[in-house]
């Protein structure tokens, strides 16, 4: 909705969609140019006549100027035109210059080169809706409710005051004059009249009123020499083409839609009607623009209310092909297959299926056939009502469509020919479904075009019938709609609405499911009654036949899919995982595999051996209502009005997986070699860029433990075996290679290596190393730098309260090692000196004592006491230190002593015992 306009340089047309601009080719397959603003929405736009620049106006109240070179539009200014919200925006010739027209009732020009702004219009009687530039001089024409105004920008003043429209005026159209340079415009109302106004330079006047008798919504003037030359050459049949015929016509016809949804063609000289056209249009076939979008004037294009685009072809009248814009809610979507057939070398034959277009559905009553590969839509016109179901032959030849107006109809999918109508039910035909078994060949495929057609068909009326329809041969044949007024067979289906129905892949089952929440299976084509599919606990929206095994699978509106088994009619598996009603399954090809669309807005891909959701897919934004499925294509619609084409991509998937892990089993082999090389710092790069910190932790370990045992042999002076390639890692210049994003993922190592109490030390080494060789600046740049800081300092505290813990257990050991050592010593002096040697407790007991002390019993008793000031605390105050030192000193002796009673032989026990036991002193300190 909003705003439309066409560009001759770019060929485009531009149009406002969900609050942004797009720019789309007429053909549909060109890939549109989109300008947007995040959080700002486009109200209106205008693109400069070189087809280069885009002015924007947002509900912020700027105003934004995109270049659009190269189909990929940057915002090169953004400024505030005027206080309150631009209504309208438009480019003049040159490009030089932009106007605004705002609901303050003003309309401002700016210099598009400065941004400044050179004209200020004001005197408007309210807002200005429409601006537009005059074609060939710098004057500016403005609209305001029932006033038109045309300014001279060059003396700043106002030309012509135009207000003969009684109600507001809806659109304007320049027109070319009978002399060269002389404009004329029309103007077009919602007073059902037409207003012709002759431009000169310095006035204005009212040429001629055509009363048109319509509500106008949009005028546009079609110049008439090249469509004269056209008209000439072709066959002259229509009023239009034999009035461009005659003499003395003049320079342009004026194009009318409006309120009686016609497109009319009008004489700018007389008045007269020279060619009406019903509309097109869905919505009931409402136009809401027309505008001439070549300089020949060949062709034009329609806006409708059902937010479509109609491309014509003058003078025929003709409808060329149809774009599609914003649609309603999209109900149902199936592709059209196309069937190859092709002989092989043993005899026999085979079918290929593709599709290049298939069937749309959007809530209004008409079908859209739709090109898969761009936005050409050709329309099914012929229902009055909402269409609300559709199936497509096997063979793709042929479409039937149900409506609320309780008939349907039949088409040739070709040509979008209406070949068939059908009525008899007293309800809306709410299911169709023709049967699916295809011709396997060539042959069977004749054959099977001279048996009558048939067609199943449910409806709200409770009731399910079967048509027998003239072959295809007849149809194709026949110059007019064949009327079908009786079924073959009625059965009373389902005790509420029917929601679908569906005949098996053999022609052999036909399944039915409605609002009574049952699935009901029936013989096809006689419709007798087998069995009933019971255990859902809402209505059923949709079934499907696996192509490959005798079961069948429903969506319900208890949120489930649900896989039967047709021999019994029980339930296999219950499929469990949307948030909402399922509306929508469909079988893969494979049949080990369907997809199920859901009112949460999600499609999803379900494993029938396990049940389990094989993927999820979030594209929709409303209700899934439809998914098909041909071959490798899927397409999905929803009531977000999107249509969504997929593409089975499994294969190549499977093939980059492969490649993928064939790769890194390369470059895991390389990183082996690269360590028996010697080449630390590679390998380690090379095992950093495939994320393995085993690898490594392994690579290092190797490497140090090789240094080791290398030195170690050496100094033993052991043979040396024949040196491995020297192997020559500097870790400080690897870290200070690192690039950034390399350094931020091994600071994610380490980061994961500190949390590891084994992995610790490592990872210690080399934050080390990474804080003394990295800048600061570059480790600022890594992301989640600072929780990784917290998160280290949090765990280097724990790693040093554990170090400390052990530090202090290692206290006890030096204690025992360095008296029993001392021990030992002293025994040994005892047994050199047995007669002149005193007692060790006497040694140890007095200080005056002649026993000399020997250097290991010095160098022992030190290390003792140092072992026992660390165990005791040290001194705090200096005036015990004396005091300590005896103490000291008593607590040595007594520790040789025992040392001494485990050592010395039972003879000597006696002596020990009997030793006085040393001094005591008053303690400062407990210990």
């Amino acid at each position: 909705g909003g705003k439309v306009l066409w560009n001759q340089t770019l060929g485009r047309l531009g149009c406002l969609c969900n609050e942004e601009m797009h720019v789309v080719g007429l053909h549909g397959k060109e890939p549109p140019i989109v300008v947007a603003e995040e959080a700002d929405a486009i109200l209106t736009f205008a693109i400069d006549p070189a087809g280069e620049n885009a002015c924007t106006s947002h509900r912020s109240g700027l105003m934004r100027h995109y270049r659009l070179d190269g189909g990929k539009p940057t915002m090169a200014r953004a400024w505030k035109a005027h206080d309150q919200v631009v209504s309208d925006v438009a480019f003049d010739a040159t490009g030089n210059f932009v106007a605004t027209g705002c609901v303050d009732k003003t309309a401002k020009v700016w210099d598009f080169t400065g941004y400044f702004c050179t004209h200020n219009f004001k005197g408007h009687p309210s807002l200005v809706s429409i601006v537009r530039f005059h074609p060939k001089r710098l004057q500016l024409v403005t609209v305001a409710d029932t006033e038109i105004r045309l300014f001279d920008l060059k003396s700043s003043t106002l030309v012509g005051l135009m207000k003969d429209h009684l109600a507001t005026i809806s659109s304007i159209s320049f027109g070319p004059g009978s002399k060269a340079g002389d404009f004329q415009l029309i103007s077009g109302g919602r007073d059902q009249v037409v207003n012709i106004w002759q431009l000169d330079k310095d006035k204005v006047s009212l040429a001629r009123s055509v009363p048109v008798f319509e509500t106008v919504e949009g005028v546009t003037a079609v110049a008439t020499a090249d469509l004269k030359t056209a008209a000439q050459a072709g066959a002259k049949q229509d009023t239009f083409s034999q009035w461009l015929c005659s003499d003395d016509i003049p320079a342009y016809a004026f194009i009318t839609v409006g309120s009686k949804c016609q497109l009319r063609v009008w004489n700018p000289k007389n008045g007269k009607c020279l060619g009406t056209i019903e509309s097109p249009h869905a919505a009931k076939g409402l136009m809401r623009e027309v505008m001439s979008v070549s300089a020949s004037g060949n062709q034009i294009v329609s806006i409708g209310d059902d937010m479509n685009i109609v491309l014509w072809y003058l003078p025929e009248l003709k409808v060329s092909s149809y774009i599609m814009g914003h649609n309603d809610e999209i109900v149902h979507v199936q592709f059209i297959p196309e069937l190859t057939y092709t002989d092989d070398n043993n005899g026999g034959s085979s079918c290929k299926v593709s599709s290049k277009r298939f069937l749309c559905l959007a809530n209004d009553e008409h079908p859209r056939l739709v090109n898969a590969r761009g936005f050409n839509a050709t329309f099914l016109r012929g229902h009055k009502e909402t269409v609300l179901a559709c199936d497509v032959s096997a063979d793709g030849a042929w479409i039937a469509t149900g409506s609320k107006d309780q008939s349907a109809k039949l088409w040739s999918a070709e040509d979008a020919r209406l070949v068939a109508e059908i009525a008899g039910h007293a309800g809306a035909v709410s299911a169709l479904s023709f049967p699916k078994k295809r011709p396997k060949n060539a042959k069977g495929a004749a054959a099977a075009s001279k048996e009558p057609l048939i067609l199943v068909s449910g409806s709200h009326d409770k009731t399910i019938k079967l048509w027998q329809l003239p072959s295809p041969v007849a149809l194709a044949a026949a110059s007019s709609p064949v009327d079908v007024q009786k079924a073959k067979i009625t059965v009373l289906g389902h005790s509420k609405e029917i929601n679908a129905v569906i005949v098996a892949p053999n022609n052999k089952l036909f399944a039915s499911a409605g609002q009574d929440k049952l699935v009901r299976v029936w013989t096809f084509p006689d419709l007798k009654l087998l069995g009933e599919c019971k255990g859902h606990r809402k209505a059923v929206w949709s079934v499907a036949f696996s192509p490959i095994d005798q079961v069948i699978a429903s969506a319900s509106g208890d949120g489930t899919a649900r896989l039967w088994n047709l021999k019994d009619f029980t339930a296999i598996r219950s499929f469990q995982g949307h948030t909402g009603a399922v509306l929508k399954v469909a079988f893969l090809g494979n049949g080990m595999q369907f997809m199920t669309g859901g009112a949460d807005g999600l499609v999803k891909l379900w494993q029938i051996r396990t049940a389990d959701c094989a993927a999820s897919f979030d594209e929709h934004e409303g209700k899934v209502w439809c998914v098909d499925i041909i071959g490798d294509k899927m397409v999905s619609g929803g009531s977000d009005s999107k249509l969504c084409i997929w593409r089975d991509t499994s294969e190549e998937h499977a093939k980059v997986l492969h490649n993928e892990l064939a790769e890194i089993a390369a470059k895991d082999t390389r990183i082996g070699l690269l360590a028996k090389e010697g080449k630390i710092e590679q390998a380690l790069s090379l095992a950093l860029e495939l994320d393995r910190p085993g690898q490594m932790r392994q690579i290092l370990s190797t490497y140090a433990l090789n240094i080791v045992s290398k030195r170690l042999d050496a100094e033993e002076g052991a043979e040396m075996k024949e040196p491995d390639p020297p192997a020559q890692a500097n870790i400080a210049r690897w870290v200070r290679s690192l690039k950034q994003e390399q350094l931020e993922k091994f600071i994610g190592i380490l980061d994961q290596w500190n949390t590891n109490r084994k992995m610790a030390p490592l990872a210690h080494m080399f934050l080390n190393i990474v804080l003394a060789e990295v800048p600061p600046d570059q480790l600022m740049k890594i992301e989640g730098m600072n929780a990784t800081c917290e998160s280290l300092l949090s765990y280097f505290e724990r790693h040093q309260a554990r170090v400390d813990a052990l530090l202090q257990k290692t206290f006890v050991f030096d204690l025992v090692l360095q008296s029993s050592g001392l021990g030992l010593s002293m025994l040994e002096e005892f047994d050199n000196e047995p007669s002149s040697a005193l007692p060790i407790a006497e040694v140890t007991a007095s200080k005056e004592t002649p026993y000399k002390v020997s250097g290991d019993e010095k160098a022992g008793k030190d290390a003792l006491k140092a072992t026992m000031d660390v165990l005791m605390g040290g001194s705090d105050d200096d005036d015990d230190d004396e005091d300590e030192g005896e103490l000291d000193d008593e607590v040595a002796a007594a520790a040789i002593a025992e040392m001494a009673e485990d050592n010395e032989d039972s003879d000597d026990e006696a002596t020990l015992r009997s030793a006085p036991p040393p001094k005591k002193k008053s303690r400062k300190k407990s210990t």
